[in-house]
């Protein structure tokens, strides 16, 4: 067995937003056609997206730097930004993409030393449930696109390998063939961002101030405040009982999710968000005139969306 060492994207400290510029565009194949899930990095800096199901990509980069995109069963292409508004980048055909290094990104998810994986496991139809049970312990009901983000922010990532989340023990997991899964070793994956089926991106983090062995989700990200979501899960056995006249509880084995939300400040701790209008109003105390006018634009009910809706409105 060999290590697995997963490194990531994040921003640089010697790097800043100012030096970046917004940059679209769409991956294609020699025939005109989208290429769905194209990998696409910067070259000269850890950042890095999936095109959508339109082939289509939008990513901050800085515009003296290369776009590098690559997809299994395509060679990798490199091309500069000229245009920033509308990048076109077209892909040959090629081999299934093994585990190759290149510049702005390294592919290969192995080191030496046989201690550092934790396991490997056999996974049967990832998130579809067994029998009798309800629910799952894993994020997706499939394996999807992904790459992790390592304690030295470099960028790792591979066309070969598919990614889902256990919410029961807070690991991450991949696969080369869709039967046979292997653990991340968690001090090596600070965050990670997994696309679901139809490219949407799902941010986790390392929080350990708000939970200590689960990954967290990032909602919001901004300068004045994070806003996040604990994902868990825990395993409830059948517990139907009945005494002939009345009954309770239920006939079949469950996973049921459980979701907490946090504001973190900047620079600040972070602060529990219930899904009320008295703790929102607690948690942006510092600018109630913004808020007001918030709540009044959108006099909605309070869930995920809303808070979401929120948090970037508070950013501005």
């Amino acid at each position: 067995m060999k290590k697995l060492i997963f490194l990531g994207l994040v921003l640089s400290s010697a790097v800043t937003l100012a030096q970046n510029v917004r940059v679209s565009g769409t991956v294609v194949d020699q025939k005109g056609e989208p290429i769905p899930f194209a990998f696409v990095s910067d070259t000269q800096h850890p950042y890095a997206t999936y095109t959508d199901l339109s082939g289509k990509f939008t990513l901050m980069a800085d515009p003296a730097s290369n776009l590098l995109a690559s997809a299994n069963f395509h060679t990798e292409t490199k091309v500069k930004i000229d245009n920033p508004a509308a990048v076109k980048i077209v892909l040959g055909d090629g081999a299934s993409q093994e585990a190759t290094n290149s510049k702005g990104k390294s592919n290969s998810f192995f080191s030496p030393d046989e201690n550092r994986i934790d396991h490997v496991t056999s996974i049967n139809r990832v998130g579809a449930g067994e029998g009798g049970v309800h629910g799952s312990r894993y994020l997706f009901a499939d394996w999807v696109h992904g790459f992790a983000i390592s304690p030295k922010d470099s960028i790792k990532q591979s066309d070969v390998y598919l990614f889902n989340y256990d919410k029961v023990a807070g690991n991450l997991l991949f696969t080369r063939n869709k039967a046979t899964a292997m653990l991340a070793v968690k001090d090596e994956v600070k965050s990670f961002i997994l696309y679901d089926e139809n490219a949407a991106p799902w941010k986790f983090e390392q929080m350990p101030a708000i939970d200590a062995k689960h990954y967290v989700q990032l909602l919001v990200s901004g300068p004045k405040y994070n806003i996040y979501k604990t994902l868990t899960t825990e395993y409830i056995k059948a517990n139907f009982v009945t005494n002939g006249i009345s009954s309770s509880g239920n006939t079949y084995d469950e996973y049921k999710d459980n979701s907490t939300y946090y504001v973190v400040k900047a620079g600040g701790a972070p602060q529990k968000l219930d899904l009320k209008s008295k703790s929102i109003k607690a948690a942006f105390a510092a600018e109630p005139d913004k808020l007001k006018k918030f709540m009044s634009e959108n006099d909605t009910d309070i869930d995920e969306g809303y808070v979401k809706l929120l948090g970037e409105a508070m950013n501005k």
